[in-house]
């Protein structure tokens, strides 16, 4: 599965996979562990929340981030929608449940 999200003229988002099973009545950590696969951007950072996050080099993200999700073996990549350059890529999931996109204020 592939979608892109707008994040033109926003410099704090996060966005990604999340499990159907994901708390939402009360703040989560934005981690695999608790079921959500992310990259985020917070002012001048990049990360993709793992645990812990890792930093990931500061790229210019002109407008659309593309989210390709590969239920069968277990990632989750990030592209500039773009550009079409990859931004990272969340690897050795092992998916158990309906995942649905996750989005953070964009």
């Amino acid at each position: 599965h592939y979608w892109e999200v707008e994040v033109v003229g926003s410099r704090v988002w996060s966005l990604g996979v999340a499990a159907e099973s994901v708390e939402r009545k009360r703040p989560v950590t934005l981690t695999p562990e608790t079921g959500i696969w992310s990259i985020r951007q917070w002012g001048d950072e990049f990360d993709a929340l793992t645990s812990p996050p890792s930093r990931l080099p500061a790229r210019p993200i002109a407008g659309r981030v593309g989210v390709y999700l590969n239920y069968e073996s277990g990632t989750v990549s990030f592209y500039n929608a773009e550009t079409k350059s990859h931004l990272h890529t969340i690897t050795e999931n092992k998916f158990t449940e309906k995942l649905y996109p996750f989005l953070w204020p964009c």
